[in-house]
C-alpha cells in the first residue's frame, strides 16, 4: 500500500485541538463558531506542506491520469479519469516563475540576483500582493498570509488578518471578533481564542507594539467608511465621503491615495512621495512600485535605485544604463536588452 500523508492537521483532530482549550460555557459558542471558520479556510494543501507519496504516472493504468491536488485535502495526487473538474493548468510557465503542481502561480515569486532581487508575495494568478523580501533574506518566507487574504477579499469579505512585511501571518491576529497568537507560517492558533474586546490578555500582545486597539489608523477609516458606504446605499442615499483610503495587509496606508481627484503614490504612513501623481481617469494600473522602490525600500537597504519613473510612479518600461537601453517588467527588473533601437511593451494592467 502506498503511502499518502499530508504534513498538516485533519479537519477532524484539528476541531478537538480546538474545543479542547479550557474554558467557560459562555465562550464555548464562540470558540465553536472560531473554529468552524478555521476549517473552512485551511481546506486546502499550504505551499509549506508536501505530501509524502512515492505514487507516479507510471503507476496509472489505461486512460487514468496522475491528478496532482486532487486527494487529502488537496494535498496529494491520485490516479484517475480526468475530468472537467480536476485542477486545470493556470498558465504559470516553470521555466520563468515558481508554480505549483497544479499549474497555478506559487505564492513567493523571486527575481533578480542575491544582492538587488527580491521576492514578491503572488496570487493564484501571478499578480503581484502585498509581502516582499530581499532575496537574500527570503529563505523563510511563505507569503501564506498575503495568500489567504487575497482570497478571501476576492471573494468580497471584510478582512482583518494582519501580514507582516514578508507575507507571512503577525503574531497577533483578530477577526470576526475573536483574537488570536498564531503560527506565523499558517496563521493557526497556538494559545487558547478570546474576544477582541480582551485581547491583553494573550502572551502574544503587546501595548507598546498594537496600542489600545487592533485595528490601525488606516483599517479604521477604510472599515468605517466601508460600512457608512453600505448603510447609505442601503438606505437609498449617496455616500459622499472619500472612498479612496487604502491599506495595505499590515495595515499601513496602501502605496496609492486619491485626494480631489487626483491619485498620489504614498508612503506606508499615508504620506505623499515627491511629485508622482496622476488624475484619476488616467490611473488604470498605476501601482507606484517605483516611487516606494526610490523612497523607501532602496534606501532601508542603503541603496539607490538607478531605473527611472514614470510620472505615475510605475517603473518606465524602458531604461537605459550609459549606450545601452533594456526592458524592465513593473517591479523594475530587466527582461531583455535592447540591441536595436525601438520601445517596451507598456506593463499589463490589472
Amino acid at each position: 500500500m502506498r503511502l499518502l500523508f499530508a504534513h498538516k492537521f485533519t479537519e477532524e483532530n484539528y476541531f478537538i485541538r480546538c474545543v479542547r482549550f479550557n474554558m467557560s460555557r459562555s465562550n464555548l459558542f464562540w470558540l465553536l463558531l472560531f473554529c468552524y471558520n478555521i476549517l473552512r479556510v485551511n481546506t486546502q494543501c499550504e505551499i509549506a506542506q508536501v505530501c509524502v507519496t512515492d505514487i507516479s504516472a507510471s503507476d496509472c493504468f489505461g486512460i487514468e491520469q496522475l491528478i496532482p491536488n486532487s486527494i487529502v485535502h488537496g494535498c496529494c495526487p491520485s490516479c484517475k479519469q480526468s475530468t472537467e473538474d480536476d485542477p486545470q493548468t493556470q498558465g504559470c510557465d516553470p521555466n520563468v516563475s515558481n508554480c505549483l503542481p497544479d499549474g497555478r502561480y506559487a505564492p513567493v515569486q523571486c527575481k533578480g540576483d542575491r544582492f538587488t532581487g527580491r521576492c514578491f508575495c503572488s496570487d493564484p494568478k501571478g499578480r503581484r500582493i502585498f509581502g516582499q523580501m530581499w532575496r537574500d533574506q527570503a529563505q523563510n518566507m511563505t507569503c501564506a498570509c498575503s495568500r489567504r487574504r487575497a482570497e478571501l477579499e476576492a471573494e468580497g469579505k471584510v478582512v482583518t488578518l494582519h501580514c507582516s512585511a514578508n507575507g507571512d501571518y503577525e503574531q497577533l491576529q483578530c477577526n470576526s471578533g475573536m483574537c488570536w497568537c498564531a503560527q506565523a507560517r499558517d496563521g493557526q492558533p497556538i494559545v487558547t481564542p478570546v474576544h477582541e474586546e480582551d485581547m491583553e490578555r494573550l502572551p502574544c500582545y503587546s501595548a507598546a507594539v498594537i496600542g489600545e486597539q487592533y485595528l490601525r489608523k488606516c483599517e479604521s477609516l477604510s472599515i468605517a467608511n466601508g460600512f457608512i458606504r453600505y448603510e447609505q446605499t442601503t438606505h437609498g442615499t449617496n455616500y459622499l465621503g472619500n472612498l479612496a483610503s487604502t491599506c495595505d495587509y499590515d495595515g499601513s496606508y496602501g502605496p496609492i491615495q486619491i485626494l480631489n481627484g487626483i491619485a498620489y503614490c504614498t508612503g506606508r504612513d499615508g504620506k505623499i512621495l515627491g511629485a508622482w501623481q496622476t488624475p484619476v481617469n488616467t490611473m488604470q494600473g498605476m501601482n507606484c512600485n517605483c516611487a516606494r522602490d526610490n523612497m523607501i525600500f532602496f534606501p532601508e537597504r542603503g541603496m539607490t535605485l538607478t531605473e527611472t519613473c514614470q510620472a505615475n510612479g510605475n517603473y518606465s518600461p524602458k531604461q537605459s544604463a550609459g549606450s545601452v537601453d533594456y526592458c524592465v517588467d513593473s517591479d523594475g527588473y530587466q527582461t531583455k536588452v535592447l540591441d536595436e533601437p525601438g520601445e517596451c511593451p507598456s506593463h499589463a494592467t490589472t
